[in-house]
């Protein structure tokens, strides 16, 4: 094969690499693990770094991401080939073993390819290039109705809660002052309680969702930038146990107590300073200052701490990807301690997501401050991996400056997060 004629072969290879969908290369290069999360999304441990839901794939938007990668994610096969197999697309050799794992097929040799082997070639690359198309149009339309499907369910279910002023909101009213150190909160009109919220996990023998337990939740909105109720984060609550939340596990699997129903991303969870406006939720004015946070209970105990501030706006974010926005792959970092095995068993540094944002993201790619907000608090927790989520807090900093608005972290001690203080201080009263 002449030079010419091996390049045209590796080119084609390349290309019917790049045809291949996140959802068909996740499937052959063993992918297993994941679940539902809306949207069109699955999540679940990472193949390549571990983790319990560090990683996901959407097959709506053909895009997988993985909060330990210093690239943070991808929107081809490739890319997801290379993450998973530690291979290096900036080196030629590395970008086509990464193709070859998506193709399930080594790169092309030395042997000659005939003008009908090369024309069936194309044809191939030509159909499946089409049906690629057809396939990720249909999946983008049934991504948008699954979306606005989940969000009306969010929406209801937030809509069918309890005031917490009332009776039946007596056990979330507990579980706050269990987690707060008992101290006074002012009304909290965004937040809701449910009396008997299952939890669903897992499947039976005939494939329909079991719920594994059910017991009173806590329920809070998600808005975005419109304040349309765009989802909902659940608390469940068990008054008798640690931190006031059940413990949930199946066999030696440890679940967790929160889940977000709907869409969050983009979107904050309004606490204090906030106000009912028909079917929006919207800042009262004058409120000029946000603090914000990951959790309900952080932001909160900070609220406590300065006096619920008659200028500021308290809201949580729901999770760290959501205050702190996608990072710049440039910015990515060598862990100095942590290290991860790829695929083959080989210890490699784990690499963690960069301060720096990534250039020209959505808005709704992470939590937004309200235009009338001239300084924003983040608040931080200290009982996460210190340098990823430094990294995240300066990412969400740099995100959310802007000319006209001041941004400041608070940091807890090591090993807790404002909460836990604030109890701690309480009992030692």
């Amino acid at each position: 094969m002449t030079a010419k004629e091996m390049s045209s072969a590796t080119d084609l290879f390349i290309e019917e690499a790049r045809a291949v969908s996140i959802a068909e290369a996740a499937e052959r290069l063993g992918v297993a693990g994941l679940k539902p999360a809306g949207t069109g999304e699955s999540v679940g441990p990472c193949p390549a770094c571990g983790g319990t839901d560090r990683f996901g794939i959407n097959t709506g938007k053909n895009a997988w991401n993985c909060r330990g990668s210093a690239e943070g994610g991808g929107r081809d096969a490739i890319s997801l080939a290379a993450h998973l197999g530690g291979q290096d697309v900036k080196r030629r050799d590395g970008f086509l073993a990464a193709c070859a794992d998506v193709l399930g097929r080594p790169v092309p040799d030395g042997e000659p390819e005939t003008d009908a082997a090369r024309a069936e070639r194309e044809a191939k690359l030509a159909r499946v290039r089409a049906e690629w198309a057809a396939k990720a149009a249909r999946q983008q339309r049934e991504a948008g109705d699954f979306r606005e499907r989940e969000r009306a369910k969010a929406r209801g279910k937030w809509r069918a809660g309890a005031d917490l002023a009332s009776t039946a909101g007596t056990a979330a009213r507990r579980y706050l002052a269990l987690r707060l150190g008992g101290h006074d909160l002012p009304a909290l009109p965004c937040l809701r309680a449910l009396g008997a919220e299952p939890y669903w996990h897992g499947d039976d023998e005939a494939g329909r969702s079991v719920a594994i337990h059910e017991g009173p939740a806590m329920v809070a909105p998600f808005v975005d930038p419109d304040g349309v109720v765009i989802g909902c984060h659940l608390t469940w609550i068990d008054l008798a146990a640690p931190k006031g939340r059940p413990v949930l596990r199946q066999g030696d699997e440890a679940l967790p107590t929160k889940k977000m129903r709907g869409s969050k991303k983009g979107g904050l969870i309004p606490l204090v300073g906030f106000v009912l406006n028909g079917d929006r939720i919207v800042p009262e004015p004058g409120r000029t200052r946000m603090a914000i946070g990951e959790g309900i209970e952080n932001t909160l105990a900070v609220g406590i701490a300065e006096g619920f501030r008659r200028d500021t706006l308290y809201a949580a974010a729901g999770d760290l990807g959501n205050l702190a926005g996608p990072a710049d792959p440039k910015s990515g970092f060598a862990h100095p301690t942590l290290t991860r095995p790829d695929v083959n068993g080989k210890e490699r540094v784990l690499r963690v997501q960069g301060p720096v944002p990534k250039p020209g993201q959505d808005p709704g790619d992470a939590v937004q401050a309200p235009d009338q907000v001239d300084e924003v608090l983040l608040i931080a927790d200290g009982d996460s991996e210190p340098f990823a989520t430094g990294a995240a807090m300066l990412r969400a900093k740099a995100r959310l400056e802007t000319d006209g608005r001041v941004v400041a972290i608070a940091w807890p001690p090591a090993g807790a997060d404002f909460a836990d203080l604030l109890t701690r201080h309480s009992e030692a009263a």
